[in-house]
């Protein structure tokens, strides 16, 4: 039975393949089970946090990533989820090195917690059937197929949960600096400043066919070295916001300053070559750049795991 002193709680997740799925059902049935009045539903079925007051959000991980809605459900609703406790967990492991040690998020799950004030995050062991299909689960299940998940542990860690929830206040929030927009701008600028100036000297030497088809080339070289950069820092914004707005900015200085200020014509961006194509390039290598750059760090050859500290023995 609930207890109407103790808050309404939402627990929801990114789960492809089930095993998230299973442990998000684990941690409402322990929460329902303490005298909580828990819904239980997949992040994008959530509508809206009104009346819930916590939340708990479940992520698969794939290369150091959320499953995508659940990243989706924590950058919708950040503004919502800063007014109420809020706990991550994440699934992914597929040994059983969750349960010998405490396993930190994945810098993109820190910055989103950071970011919703989350209260606390823990990883959970991962499950992937044999048969898996598609790639690269299909590859991984050839030796790492197996259910990690420690159900035990997990009610654990709902119980925990359930003793602090009645008097949890929301945590501090922080907006980490890789996200402002002045520097996303900044950077936009500058890669449009090295295509320019690339015109402007080719324009000199070369006749314009020539100047555009190497500009074509030129400019997604230059927006993937910015975009590397860029995407470098903690908390740089998604990969395709990001691709979004360097594209849009230099659309937008091409118009203003080369079209407008100095040919006094917009028969540029009538060309394909000279406009349409660089512009679809920036966007590519933008959007390519940050996709792969999110999934780091990669394992490096020959790198082992850290060894386990010294704890309770992992549960059957």
């Amino acid at each position: 039975m609930r207890d109407p002193t103790k808050p309404r709680v939402l627990v929801t997740w990114g789960s492809k393949r089930g095993g998230t799925a299973g442990l998000a059902q684990i941690v409402a049935e322990s929460l329902r089970d303490a005298g909580f009045e828990v819904t239980a539903a997949p992040a994008q079925k959530v509508r809206g946090l009104e009346g819930y007051g916590a939340v708990i959000v479940g992520g698969a991980l794939y290369a150091n990533r959320w499953h995508s809605a659940a990243r989706r459900f924590v950058l919708k609703n950040v503004a919502a989820l800063r007014r109420v406790p809020v706990w991550l967990f994440s699934s992914g492991p597929l040994d059983d090195s969750a349960d010998q040690r405490e396993i930190p998020a994945p810098d993109k799950i820190a910055v989103l917690a950071e970011r919703v004030g989350a209260l606390g995050h823990t990883t959970f062991g991962g499950f992937l059937a044999p048969d898996a299909k598609g790639f690269p689960a299909s590859a991984m299940a050839k030796k790492h197929a197996g259910d990690w998940r420690n159900p035990e542990r997990v009610r654990a860690w709902a119980t925990q949960l359930a003793r602090g929830l009645p008097d949890a206040k929301p945590g501090v929030a922080h907006e980490p600096p890789g996200r402002s927009m002045v520097r996303l701008l900044t950077y936009a600028a500058m890669g449009w400043a090295l295509c320019a100036a690339t015109m402007a000297v080719l324009l000199q030497l070369a006749s314009h066919s020539v100047t555009f088809a190497v500009h074509a080339v030129a400019a997604p070289v230059f927006f993937t070295l910015v975009a590397r950069e860029y995407f470098k820092a903690r908390g740089s914004r998604e990969p395709l916001f990001t691709a979004l707005v360097f594209t849009a900015t230099v659309a937008v200085l091409d118009a203003s300053l080369v079209s407008l200020l100095i040919l006094h014509s917009f028969a540029m961006f009538a060309s394909v070559w000279g406009t349409g194509l660089p512009l679809a390039l920036i966007f590519l290598a933008t959007w390519a750049t940050g996709a792969m750059m999110s999934t780091m760090p990669w394992p490096k050859p020959g790198e082992r795991p850290a060894p386990p500290r010294p704890s309770r023995p992992a549960h059957a």
